[in-house]
């Protein structure tokens, strides 16, 4: 093979293998729906509009008011707005923030990082069939 042939061989062969590995995030298919967590020791559901977020314990039945908004197609703010049956006092959360970053996709399987005043870890959602 001639040496500009290999070359653009190469680069032909380099090109396929990075397009096949570079898989694009799709964010928008999660901004609304209903999901859970991966985790099997949180039974919550999440429903998720344009705006709100609600996470409900079918066990204990604590429900969790939020607002949210996109920062970017992969970015989102949570915001508490209301807590309701939990067996405490949760006032002090009210208004508190957390930042969420879409790190990966994958069908309906999504990881994001949240940070917030109680959280700063991954954590992954699988988004249920409407």
């Amino acid at each position: 093979m001639k040496p500009l042939k290999k070359i653009l061989f190469l680069y032909i062969l380099l090109q396929s293998f990075f397009c096949i590995n570079a898989q694009e995030k799709d964010c928008a298919f999660f901004k609304t729906g209903n999901f859970k967590y991966v985790l099997e020791d949180q039974p919550e559901i999440i429903i998720r509009t344009d705006s709100t977020q609600v996470e409900l314990n079918p066990i204990d039945k604590i429900e969790i008011y939020s607002t949210v908004e996109w920062i970017s197609d992969c970015e989102y703010v949570l915001t508490y707005k209301r807590i309701e049956n939990y067996p405490e006092d949760v006032s002090h959360i009210i208004g508190k923030k957390i930042y969420c970053e879409i790190l990966e996709t994958n069908g309906n399987w999504m990881k994001v990082h949240a940070k917030g005043v109680y959280v700063d870890a991954p954590v992954e959602f699988i988004k249920l069939k409407d």
